[in-house]
């Protein structure tokens, strides 16, 4: 009895095992960076599986000042286009908020529905290499590094 107890005990610990090595291969990190200048504050969120980035979320304060405009309804005309051009792109979703004396924004891409050759066509966008070999963690993050960005915690 206790044979059996033992050999089934040592069944448990292998699978357990077998499931660690499957979750650690297939690591999921979220990373953090912010930038801001000139009334304008860039929050940016990574989310990866190893290093293949599979979301990425961009909230964007911008003061209207920042922008060139005075009013709420300056900032709508200016940026409708651009907002336009956001609509209707598979695994995309874009909100935007006209507020008394800033605009707010948020861009969320899945990776895992929107096509990245795509989304490097967007304005706003900054790839390096093709995009439709996938996005590199580690290559994003030495873009925005570059470009000022500073890991927040």
């Amino acid at each position: 009895m206790e044979k059996r107890l033992l050999v089934r005990m040592a069944g448990l610990l292998f699978i357990a095992v077998a499931m660690f090595a499957l979750v650690a291969c297939n690591s999921e990190e979220t990373v953090k960076y912010q930038a801001e200048e000139d009334g304008i504050l860039i929050t940016l969120t990574y989310t990866a599986e190893d290093d293949k980035v599979v979301k990425q979320v961009s909230e964007s304060e911008i003061e209207y000042r920042a922008l060139g405009v005075a009013t709420k309804e300056e900032a709508e005309e200016l940026l409708a286009p651009l907002a336009e051009d956001y609509q209707n792109v598979d695994g995309l979703t874009h909100e935007i908020d006209y507020q008394d004396d800033k605009v707010v924004e948020k861009v969320t891409v899945d990776y895992n529905e929107a096509d990245a050759s795509e989304i490097a066509e967007l304005e706003g966008s900054m790839f390096e290499g093709d995009p439709s070999e996938g996005i590199s963690l580690e290559k994003s993050i030495e873009l925005i590094e570059s470009q000022g960005f500073k890991k927040v915690e």
